[in-house]
């Protein structure tokens, strides 16, 4: 019987590649195109967030600039007695924030002495919405107090009838005269030109007629150094001579100082601007200048946990974050 001859397997020569690579293989090569992809992904969803990142607070950086602008119209608007939401929309329409345009709204939120304007608009993204994060929220928020300041600091130790601030002529600007209370019309100032001087102190059983001496340190202390409310009792100081007090105001000439302004009985009423131009303690004895009428002056602002000013002698218009 012959036999069949054995076949003898030949090894491949080198650099032959093999029909078939197997299942092993095959699944080595689709795993790397999952890895792959998923690391595009990664990449691009890396990429998004540096891009749209920085061009989202590029957009925050701007809104908050309109929302600050928004809330100090609003602001001075509701001093004016216009509308502080129209004020507020206006200003930043005006700068690119029309609210109901592109999904933008502006809001505004009014107090008793503050309003808070929200600006909010969509960022549009151009990378991350690979990932799912077409879109995301920009908020910004700014709060302004605005109304009649019933506290002042570095006030002066002087105090006017509210006629003295009424009359046209005492704020044209122009220096205007002013004396004692005279003999018979007791210490509280009566008239539109008649001032005197005060120490500040409260209501609670605390001496408030007190010497010349404790003005004086108010004046060479530029005004009070600590905060003063419209509750506190304003107590004038006796008629009298009175010149060391009008030689030491004579060197805060050509400043202005936050006032008391007063009623015939004396009650404070609010806060004014005195522009000072003269102090002559001689027989004379008189102090000159006028009522500026400045919007927003550092020393004079609302403490909301004080009762509100009786009228309105000055105005505050101030962020407050």
């Amino acid at each position: 019987m012959i036999k069949e001859p054995i076949a003898m397997s030949r090894p491949l020569p080198r650099g032959d590649t093999p029909v078939g690579l197997g299942p092993r293989a095959e699944r080595e090569r689709g795993q790397m195109l999952v890895i792959f992809a998923l690391a595009m992904v990664a990449l691009v969803a890396m990429v998004g967030l540096i891009i749209d990142g920085g061009d989202t607070f590029l957009q925050r950086r701007d809104q908050q600039n309109v929302a600050d602008a928004a809330a100090m119209a609003a602001g001075y608007a509701m001093v004016n007695g216009q509308s502080p939401t129209a004020a507020a929309q206006a200003v930043a329409g005006a700068n690119g924030y029309t609210n109901g345009q592109d999904s933008t709204v502006v809001s505004v939120t009014v107090g008793t002495s503050s309003i808070t304007v929200d600006v909010k608009r969509p960022h549009r993204n151009y990378f991350s919405g690979v990932v799912g994060m077409a879109s995301w929220d920009v908020s910004t928020t700014a709060t302004v107090q605005a109304g009649t300041p019933n506290a002042a600091y570095g006030a002066m130790p002087l105090i006017f009838n509210q006629k003295a601030f009424d009359k046209a002529g005492n704020k044209a600007g122009v220096s205007v005269n002013f004396d004692e209370p005279g003999v018979f019309d007791g210490d509280v100032p009566q008239n539109d030109s008649s001032f005197n001087w005060t120490v500040f102190c409260t209501a609670t059983g605390n001496p408030c007629n007190l010497n010349s001496a404790t003005a004086d340190d108010l004046i060479n202390s530029n005004g009070n150094s600590t905060w003063v409310r419209l509750d506190q009792f304003i107590g004038p100081l006796n008629s009298g001579a009175h010149t060391t007090l009008f030689n030491d105001l004579a060197k805060k000439i050509d400043d202005v100082y936050p006032v008391a302004i007063v009623n015939d009985a004396g009650q404070l009423l609010g806060w004014a601007s005195f522009h000072l131009t003269g102090s002559v303690g001689g027989s004379t004895k008189q102090i000159s200048g006028w009522f500026d009428e400045p919007m927003n002056r550092q020393d004079m602002f609302i403490d909301q946990s004080g009762p509100a000013a009786a009228k309105a002698f000055d105005y505050v218009v101030k962020l407050t974050n």
